[in-house]
């Protein structure tokens, strides 16, 4: 994953519970915590080191999908991973009210206070949830920015957060929110992001662009981006894969998007 300098030699540990635990796609689980004692101070775009108190599953690493609250609840979309032991318990075994802990925060694709032009979020799979929390944030503290969210999947069960996503835009004039499916002929965009990416937001010189998902999806998007005129400094990417590195070491790899689109 990229962007993950500068990170400290000790991190702090906080304490949570579940609060919620729902399916949100054939795949992909809503983890929503709340803190039983301080809450993890964090910016939009990061991501902590997830520990669900179970001795055979290891520390994984997830995006936090929202904006930081002031209750300190944060939400983290869980694919499960076919032989991974921390997303198999987190879809099979963990109840509301368990106990879990996060280390953290991680991470720089955040967003810079000097940056003023529009903003494109590309997003595919659970890579949505460091570019939710952005778009949370950038509608409320950088109002003044033109925000395009694209979202690939597969089919419109893996269609992650359309419903709060389109409700997010309808409230703030400023984002649009596109959902574009690969494998759904009859959807209103069909096709691959990367490919459509001209017709959907034009030239972009001159924008701040972030792409998060799977490796292939990540360099493609970020290739038909700079073919489109961005700046190569003003695209910010990160990789999630399958089965990530079980604690920081200097880069570290978050988790999650095994139902990427392809």
């Amino acid at each position: 994953m990229n962007g993950r300098g500068g990170m400290r030699a000790s991190w702090d540990t906080y304490d949570h519970r579940v609060e919620r635990l729902r399916a949100v796609s054939p795949v992909v689980h809503e983890l929503v915590l709340t803190p039983t004692r301080r809450p993890m101070p964090y910016r939009s775009g990061q991501y902590v080191m997830l520990d669900v108190q179970q001795p055979w599953a290891p520390e994984r690493a997830y995006s936090l999908a929202d904006a930081p609250r002031r209750d300190g609840r944060v939400r983290l979309l869980v694919t499960r991973y076919p032989a991974g032991p921390t997303s198999g318990w987190v879809h099979d075994g963990m109840r509301e009210g368990d106990q879990a802990s996060l280390t953290g925060p991680f991470g720089t694709m955040t967003l810079g206070a000097r940056q003023e032009g529009p903003v494109l979020l590309l997003a595919a799979g659970s890579g949505l949830a460091p570019l939710e929390a952005l778009a949370q944030t950038l509608v409320t503290e950088q109002p003044h920015r033109p925000v395009v969210l694209c979202f690939a999947g597969r089919t419109r069960a893996d269609a992650l957060d359309g419903d709060r996503l389109e409700e997010l835009a309808g409230a703030h004039w400023q984002l649009r929110y596109l959902c574009v499916l690969t494998r759904e002929p009859d959807a209103p965009l069909h096709g691959r992001l990367p490919a459509m990416l001209g017709d959907l937001v034009g030239r972009l010189a001159g924008w701040e662009v972030f792409v998060a998902g799977r490796e292939g999806f990540v360099r493609d998007c970020r290739a038909a981006a700079l073919a489109l005129g961005a700046a190569p400094a003003m695209v910010r990417t990160e990789e999630f894969f399958a089965d990530p590195a079980p604690r920081p070491a200097g880069r570290v790899l978050a988790q999650g998007v095994a139902d990427g689109a392809a």
